[in-house]
């Protein structure tokens, strides 16, 4: 009799062992879950870093009005190849301005903004035969200084006479220029600067006996 429970305690145990193997390989170890649940939680992050990664930038281009490094862009020519000695020419003088940005006329009036100006660079054989001419300026009441002020937009030309002096000699090659303009735009202005341009210029001696 004790053998034979001895016998059925036996089978019974080894039925149990098996079972409980099969349950552990159809189930999977508890070991072998958690990777699985990580790997998922990692895949997942990757794929948002890949998506935000690859993102185009939600950064857009400066608009009118954005800082820019230099707004306002001059230019000066001359229509003439070749000046004689003491001969008199227009230099035109050009300012081509970024959208949102304005600069002051050169017939600004004091207690505000800094008015433009265009002059010749001194100790050269050249000097101002007459007043500056410039485009027509637009009126507007300006926010940075709370009065109205007489402002350009876009571009505005500018007509400088000068005279060459008349012991000019050929060495001479360039005509130089200076532009003192401020630029604004309406929430903030730059520092008042100053540009240098030059101009070609060949000169010939006077046909004046």
């Amino acid at each position: 009799m004790s053998k034979r429970i001895s016998k059925m305690m036996f089978a019974l145990g080894v039925a149990g062992s098996v079972a409980l193997l099969a349950g552990t390989l159809a189930c999977g170890s508890p070991d072998s879950e958690a990777p699985a649940s990580g790997s998922l939680e990692s895949g997942s992050a990757s794929e948002s870093s890949v998506s935000r990664a690859s993102a185009p930038s939600s950064r857009a281009a400066p608009g009118p009005g954005a800082m820019s490094e230099d707004p306002v862009h001059w230019t000066a020519e001359i229509d003439e190849e070749s000046l004689a000695a003491g001969a008199t020419v227009t230099i035109g003088v050009r300012a081509t301005i970024d959208p949102g940005w304005y600069i002051y006329s050169i017939t600004q009036g004091e207690g505000g903004p800094v008015p433009s100006r265009i002059s010749l660079a001194a100790e050269q054989p050249f000097t101002q035969a007459g007043d500056v001419r410039g485009t027509v300026p637009t009126v507007k009441f300006d926010q940075n200084f709370s009065m109205e002020v007489e402002m350009h937009e876009g571009s505005v030309a500018y007509e400088l006479p000068a005279q060459v002096a008349a012991d000019a000699g050929p060495d001479v090659k360039e005509i130089q220029v200076r532009a003192r303009y401020q630029a604004c735009t309406n929430r903030l202005c730059l520092p008042a600067q100053t540009e240098r341009l030059s101009v070609p210029v060949r000169i010939t001696p006077s046909t004046e006996g």
